[in-house]
C-alpha cells in the first residue's frame, strides 16, 4: 500500500503554485504533484486509460492558466476548496487508523469532493465517471510490467526491410499487443505530412490462431492523444457504419515520447489484409483509381463531411499559413526590453517588416500561443490562433528555452518574449529551391515557364507572400487534414475506409482535395514523366491544359495517362465549389499545398521541382484568368465536363 506522505506531496505541489505564478494552493495543483511524483498511483491510473500525466498536467494549466507575475498577498494560502479536500483526506486516513494522510487519502478526497479544476478536466478528457475513479483509487494495487509476457515480434513479406523501427517504436508496438503471444507486421504505409509511423499488423495467439489485421500508428505521444480526442469529438459520430475506428484507448510507455492508436477495420469473409490505394496502384491504374475516388469515397464520406458545406469567407492565411515553413525561427535572448530600432511581432501581423529582418535582429512576439513543446532541441512554437487544433497561423519557433526551469503548456498565451533571428522563412523556402539545382535565377520575380518564354510563371517563393491576405469566398466542412493515399484503405468489395484522423476538423472543404492532387501529383504523374526540370515543365504543360478545359496535347502520352485521377478529382472539386465555375478558390488551396511539399526532403527531387511549379502555375492562374474580383468564365461548365471526361479516360479517344 502507497505511503507517499503528505509533507513531501505539499512540496510538489508548492512548487507547481510557484511556476504557475499562482501564489495559493490549490486542488488543481495538488492534483498535478500526485501526477508529477515517479510511480504515484494518480500516473498510474491515469496511464490506465490511455493518457499519460504530462498530458493532463498540460491540459490542467490551460485551465487555470499562469498568474499575474505581480503579488497581491504575502504567503501561499491554502484555497477553501483544498481545506475541504484536506479535511476528507484526514477523514479518510482516521477511518484507517493512521494519523497521517499519504497519497491515496488525497487522490481518493479530490473525487470525492468532485468539483475541482482536476475533476472537471478528467471529465472534458473523457474521464467522468468520478465514482468509478473514487472506488479505483481506493483498490489500486501498482502492477509490475516486468512479468508481462514478451510479445514477439516478426516482420511479413512485404516488409521493407530497410524500414528498420526504433527501440521506442518496438517497445510501444509491444505494449500495444499485449496478451498476443507473436504479431507479424505485414507492412508500412507511406505518406502523410508528420514523423507518425503507420504499419499493418497483424496478431497471432499462442495456438497460432490469426486476428483479423490493425492499423497500428505511432507518433509522439501529444499528438497521439491529440488525435484520439479528436476522434472522440469531430469524427466518431460522422462516420459511416463499416469504415475504420478506434475502438480502443491509446497505449502509452513510459520511458518514450512515443504513443500507440489501433485502427480497426472491417474486412472480407477471406480475412484479406487492408490495402491502401498507394499498395494497389499498380494493379488498377490512375484511371480506375480516378474513378472510383469520384465513385465510391466521395459519395460514402461526402454526405456527412464534404456535401455538409456552408458558406465561409476567410483570408487565405487562417487557412493555409500553417502550411508554410515558421515566419521565424529565433534565439531566445537575454534581452529583457526590445532595443528602439526592434521589431515586435503581434497581430495583425505586418509581413513587410518582416521581410526586412535579418540575421541576428531582436525581435519581440507578444500574445502569441504555444503550439508545441520540443524537449529534445530546447525550443517551443508559437502560432496565432486558439486552444491546440492542428490548424494555427504564423508559427515562430524560439531556440535556447531551458524547459527546466521555465514552465510552458500548449495553449498558453506568451504576453512577451524576445529574441534574436536566426532563419526567417523566406530564407528556408529559398535554400530547399537551391537544393533542387534549378536552371534558373531562383531569386527572379519570374522563373521559366513551359514554353521558351522566361517570363512565363511568377516565381512562387516571391509571389506567394501577396496571396495569403487575400479573401477566399469558399466553404467550410469537416475535412480529413491528410487525404493522401496512405490513409485512403479499400475494404470489402473495394469499398471506401479512411484511416489517421489526427488533422481532421472544420476547414476549407477544398484542402482536402488540393492535398489529394499534390499526392498523386508526386507520386503517380511524375515518375511517369522524369526526373529533369524540363520533365517537370512537361507536367506543367499537360496541367495546364487541364485548367483551362483543353484537350490533353497527346492522350497517349505517360503524363496524360497519369493525370487521369487528377482529372476526376477536378469533377469533385467542381461539384464543391461555392462560386460555380470559380476555381480561384481551388487554385489557392492547391499553390499553398504544393509549396508545402516542395519543402519535404522525403520527397526526390523531381517531385519537388514539380511542386515548384505546380505553385507557380496556380498563381499564375490567379493573375490572369481569376484575378480577385473578376467574375471571368473562361469556359462553360459544359465544355469543363466533358473535357474532364476525356482527360479521366472515361470517354473513348
Amino acid at each position: 500500500m502507497s505511503r507517499i506522505a503528505l509533507k513531501d506531496i505539499l512540496i510538489g505541489a508548492r512548487q507547481e503554485a510557484y511556476r504557475m505564478r499562482h501564489f495559493y494552493l490549490g486542488a488543481e495543483h495538488l492534483f498535478i504533484a500526485l501526477l508529477e511524483m515517479q510511480g504515484s498511483i494518480a500516473s498510474n491510473m491515469i496511464k490506465e486509460y490511455g493518457l499519460t500525466p504530462e498530458y493532463v498536467i498540460n491540459a490542467i494549466r490551460r485551465k487555470t492558466g499562469k498568474g499575474s507575475k505581480h503579488r497581491l498577498w504575502a504567503g501561499v494560502p491554502n484555497t477553501p476548496r483544498m481545506e475541504v479536500i484536506l479535511d476528507i483526506a484526514g477523514d479518510l486516513a482516521l477511518d484507517h487508523h493512521r494519523e497521517e494522510i499519504d497519497e491515496r487519502d488525497l487522490l481518493m478526497a479530490i473525487f470525492m469532493e468532485a468539483d475541482s479544476v482536476p475533476v472537471r478536466v478528467l471529465c472534458a478528457l473523457g474521464l467522468d465517471n468520478i465514482e468509478h475513479l473514487t472506488q479505483l483509487a481506493a483498490e489500486y494495487t501498482i502492477a509490475d510490467d516486468s512479468h508481462r509476457p514478451y510479445v514477439d515480434v516478426i516482420f511479413g513479406p512485404d516488409f521493407d526491410p530497410a524500414a528498420v523501427l526504433s527501440v521506442e517504436q518496438m517497445l510501444v508496438l509491444r505494449r500495444m499487443f499485449y496478451g498476443y503471444q507473436q504479431i507479424r507486421v505485414e507492412r508500412r504505409l507511406i505518406g502523410g505530412y508528420s514523423d507518425a509511423l503507420l504499419l499493418i499488423v497483424t496478431p497471432l495467439h499462442a495456438d497460432g490462431r490469426e486476428d483479423a489485421a490493425v492499423v497500428a500508428k505511432i507518433n509522439h505521444v501529444d499528438a497521439t492523444l491529440d488525435e484520439a480526442r479528436r476522434y472522440e469529438v469531430r469524427v466518431r459520430n460522422s462516420l459511416p457504419p463499416l469504415t475504420a475506428r478506434l475502438e480502443e484507448k491509446p497505449v502509452t510507455q513510459e520511458g518514450t515520447n512515443l504513443a500507440g492508436l489501433k485502427y480497426t477495420l472491417v474486412t472480407s469473409g477471406n480475412n484479406r489484409q487492408p490495402m491502401d490505394l498507394r499498395a494497389i496502384l499498380h494493379d488498377w491504374g490512375p484511371a480506375r483509381l480516378g474513378i472510383w475516388l469520384k465513385s465510391e469515397l466521395y459519395p460514402t464520406f461526402g454526405q456527412l463531411w464534404w456535401q455538409q458545406s456552408r458558406p465561409y469567407r476567410f483570408q487565405a492565411w487562417r487557412e493555409y499559413d500553417w502550411l508554410l515553413p515558421p515566419i521565424l525561427t529565433l534565439e531566445l535572448a537575454k534581452e529583457k526590453q526590445l532595443p528602439p530600432q526592434g521589431f515586435t511581432v503581434r497581430m495583425p501581423l505586418k509581413r513587410s517588416r518582416l521581410r526586412q529582418l535579418e540575421y541576428g535582429d531582436l525581435v519581440a512576439v507578444e500574445n502569441f500561443i504555444v503550439q508545441k513543446i520540443y524537449p529534445e532541441r530546447k525550443a517551443i512554437q508559437l502560432a496565432a490562433g486558439h486552444g491546440t487544433e492542428s490548424a494555427h497561423a504564423y508559427k515562430i519557433e524560439i531556440r535556447g528555452i531551458d524547459l527546466e526551469a521555465n514552465t510552458y503548456y500548449r495553449g498558453e498565451i506568451i504576453e512577451h518574449i524576445i529574441g534574436s533571428v536566426w532563419k526567417t522563412r523566406n530564407e528556408q523556402l529559398m535554400h530547399a529551391v537551391r537544393s533542387l539545382e534549378p536552371d534558373f535565377d531562383p531569386t527572379g520575380e519570374r522563373i521559366p515557364g513551359i514554353d521558351d518564354r522566361d517570363d512565363r510563371l511568377p516565381n512562387p517563393i516571391v509571389a506567394f507572400d501577396g496571396l495569403l491576405d487575400s479573401y477566399v469566398d469558399g466553404t467550410l466542412s469537416t475535412i480529413h487534414g491528410d487525404l493522401h493515399l496512405g490513409n485512403i484503405m479499400l475494404g470489402p468489395n473495394n469499398s471506401s475506409f479512411l484511416i489517421d484522423f489526427a488533422h481532421t476538423r472544420d476547414g476549407h472543404t477544398l484542402f482536402d482535395w488540393a492535398v489529394l492532387e499534390i499526392n498523386l501529383l508526386c507520386d503517380v504523374v511524375m515518375p511517369a514523366a522524369g526526373s529533369t526540370w524540363d520533365d517537370a515543365r512537361a507536367v506543367a504543360q499537360q496541367l495546364m491544359a487541364l485548367n483551362g478545359g483543353l484537350p490533353p496535347h497527346d492522350p497517349d502520352s505517360p503524363i496524360t495517362q497519369a493525370l487521369a485521377a487528377i482529372a476526376n478529382i477536378r469533377e469533385i472539386v467542381q461539384e464543391r465549389l461555392a462560386v460555380e465555375n470559380k476555381w480561384s478558390e481551388y487554385y489557392i488551396a492547391v499553390a499553398f499545398c504544393a509549396l508545402r511539399a516542395m519543402m519535404w526532403d522525403t520527397l526526390p527531387h523531381s517531385s519537388r521541382r514539380l511542386m515548384l511549379l505546380v505553385a507557380a502555375l496556380s498563381i499564375n492562374e490567379l493573375r490572369t484568368r481569376f484575378r480577385p474580383g473578376s467574375d471571368s468564365n473562361p469556359h462553360s461548365p459544359e465544355v469543363t465536363d466533358i473535357n474532364m471526361s476525356f482527360w479521366s479516360g472515361e470517354l473513348g479517344g
